[in-house]
């Protein structure tokens, strides 16, 4: 069974060592050098193997073009054998053997015999070889081939701690990056909250009045973080938060929502959120949705903008047949809460048009760019 040096499962494995390009290290350098003694060849490898060519972790003994540059195409690579057979590679004199004997590695480098033994990952992936080279013909003994084995071993432990310790090191820098987001949102929401509060207390007549009010707000807040944390915080569907505060009401031809999706991000859905809830919550109270013949239709456009990269987003509330409507001439609780989150947190602008038929409201602001 033969491997192909273009396996994709099997150079993801090699990437992710981390290895290839990497700086000479003391702890692969000691190997070559145990190589060379133990075995008595002038040169030693720990090489690791592409599509395209080998690349020299380690080297002990090689001169020129090769040591320089630390890599040779596969035109002067014995080690491809070892991967693509996923086995050991015993050649005694390259000059007289068919399946190197066209090797350049021969007339270029001087190698005239060869002992390679696989580097494999515990996933089973072969990613180079640890290597022999002499410059004259040699017959390689059973103490050799084991000597190698053992050495190469020692090799790839020394490649499993090293992903170990990348692996810890990302985790640690995740962590470190999550906390940091954690107490960015904290403070947001902290933000937020402190602006129902004062607002609620400004328009509250009594102490239960104003529990009654906060307690809902309050609840709306934690049904989108509810959302965010089912997509772990990355971006929420535009259309589904609506959905989280319409869905009670979203009786047939009732609720109409156009426009194509888009989504928002942690921040932005939080302030987006609050918004479509206290239109939903006046339009429950006073009106389309305090009626049963009242729609409410949703609609939204979006355009992409590179400074600030974003998208401005145009957004329409529009309610019909509902009771008529009979503006005091001055702003609700709602009303200055929508003002204050999209005006002032977002820099956008938004527009209450109270008419007998019903509230047309209109927003517009710009929401970064979230990934799929």
């Amino acid at each position: 069974m033969t491997v192909s040096l273009e396996n994709s499962a099997r150079l993801a494995a090699l990437a992710g060592t981390l290895l290839p390009d990497s700086e000479p290290e003391e702890s692969f350098d000691r190997l070559t050098r145990m190589v060379t003694r133990l075995l008595g060849v002038p040169v030693a490898l720990v090489s690791l193997v592409d599509e395209q060519r080998q690349f020299f972790k380690s080297q002990q003994g090689l001169g020129g073009w090769a040591a320089e540059s630390r890599q040779t195409p596969l035109t002067h690579s014995f080690c491809q054998y070892v991967v693509i057979d996923e086995a050991p590679l015993v050649v005694t004199n390259a000059e007289n053997d068919p399946r190197v004997c066209d090797n350049l590695a021969i007339p270029d480098l001087g190698v005239k015999s060869y002992l390679g033994v696989p580097l494999t990952l515990p996933s089973g992936h072969v990613i180079g070889s640890l290597c022999a080279i002499d410059t004259k013909p040699r017959e390689w003994s059973n103490s050799d081939l084991a000597t190698m084995g053992e050495i190469a071993a020692i090799a790839m432990s020394e490649i499993s701690l090293r992903r170990e310790i990348g692996r810890r090191r990302e985790a640690e820098n995740n962590q470190e990056l999550l906390i940091a987001e954690l107490h960015h949102r904290v403070k947001n929401t902290l933000s937020t909250v402190q602006a129902l509060i004062q607002l609620s207390i400004a328009s509250s007549p009594d102490l239960a009045k104003f529990r009654d009010t906060i307690g809902v707000r309050i609840a709306s807040l934690a049904n989108t973080h509810t959302l965010l944390a089912h997509k772990r915080w990355g971006a929420i569907s535009f259309r589904d938060l609506l959905m989280s505060e319409l869905a009670p009401y979203a009786q047939p031809g009732r609720i109409a929502l156009r426009g194509h999706d888009f989504d928002l991000g942690a921040e932005v859905a939080t302030t987006v959120g609050m918004m479509i809830h206290e239109l939903t919550t006046n339009a429950a109270k006073y009106g389309a949705l305090s009626s049963a013949e009242g729609e409410i239709t949703v609609t939204w456009q979006t355009a992409e903008r590179a400074e600030p990269c974003g998208l401005d987003v145009a957004f329409v509330w529009q309610e019909t047949n509902g009771p008529l409507l009979a503006y005091e001439g001055h702003k609700g609780f709602g009303s200055t809460l929508i003002e204050r989150l999209i005006d002032k947190q977002f820099g956008g602008s938004t527009t209450f048009d109270f008419r007998p038929e019903g509230l047309s409201f209109r927003a517009t602001f710009t929401a970064p760019i979230s990934p799929q």
